[in-house]
């Protein structure tokens, strides 16, 4: 039997703040499970969400220095989650904050240098999950499909509503994985117009009316008609679909209900 201790970190695109989860990882004849332990979610000042959003446009050397200031906050987030619930992980896994992702360019590229962490917290770190992938001509997701086959193979689908949503199944005995449609980015910014942080319950979306024009517009861009593989950057929500909502004026209730139908409408056709 083999067993891991293991604190994970992620900063999603929605910019809600960073999740930490620590799980204790099991093999026992070839098989895996998974003992979720403690997870807790820092969450972001606004100060700190506009600096992350803002990153995109900074130079190489203000790029750079992000990037390690980034890692740091993560090490000392991860040592104070550590203490707190006096844990004792055997690793520490890092996604980082994705700036930029552009697989079908070469590149994907998340803030916070795993050496940060390690420095701070003296615990063996992994990080950078995405580049090799995408360098070997992936679109940069390459372990969720394998944890998702094999802690959940028992289900159909394992789908995933973050930023953006995205899924993985088998498909002809292998385990595919792609990006669906964009997701609570789009629902957060258009609930920031109510001065809220996201829409709890989905209660204003409910209240809100379909607008046809600006739905028949989000289904018909291009990607949606693009196969697998495939997957979505901020770039490409900020490029693509935000315009649309400019285009289409409308209450903001009316905005999140239309998008919501339209989000409903991807997932549903790829199940």
């Amino acid at each position: 039997m083999e067993r891991y201790k293991v604190l994970g970190l992620m900063s999603g695109t929605s910019l809600d703040g960073l999740d930490l989860a620590y799980a204790e990882f099991i093999a026992e004849s070839g098989a895996w499970k998974m003992q979720h332990i403690i997870a807790e979610t820092f969450s972001y000042t606004e100060y700190f969400r506009h600096w992350l959003s803002q990153t995109i446009h900074c130079n190489g050397a203000e790029l750079i220095q992000r990037h390690m200031e980034y890692g740091n906050y993560l090490g000392k987030s991860a040592l104070k989650f550590i203490q707190k619930h006096q844990l004792k992980p055997e690793l520490i896994a890092s996604h980082g904050h994705t700036i930029f992702h552009q697989p079908e360019h070469g590149f994907t590229f998340q803030l916070g240098h795993g050496s940060g962490i390690r420095a701070i917290t003296g615990i063996e770190t992994v990080w950078d999950f995405r580049t090799l992938d995408v360098l070997l001509g992936g679109q940069g997701a390459p372990l969720v499909p394998i944890g998702d086959r094999l802690l959940f193979g028992s289900y159909h689908a394992c789908l995933n509503l973050g930023g953006i949503s995205n899924i993985s199944f088998e498909y002809n005995d292998q385990r595919i994985a792609f990006d669906i449609s964009p997701f609570n980015l789009v629902f957060n910014r258009l609930s920031q117009k109510l001065g809220l942080e996201f829409d709890p319950g989905g209660n204003h979306a409910s209240k809100g009316i379909l607008n046809v024009n600006l739905l028949q517009a989000l289904n018909q861009l291009e990607f949606y008609s693009k196969t697998p593989p495939r997957s979505l950057g901020k770039e490409w929500i900020e490029h693509s679909i935000f315009p649309l909502f400019d285009r289409y004026p409308d209450t903001a209730e009316n905005h999140l209900h239309t998008f919501s139908v339209h989000a409903a409408i991807q997932i549903s056709e790829i199940l």
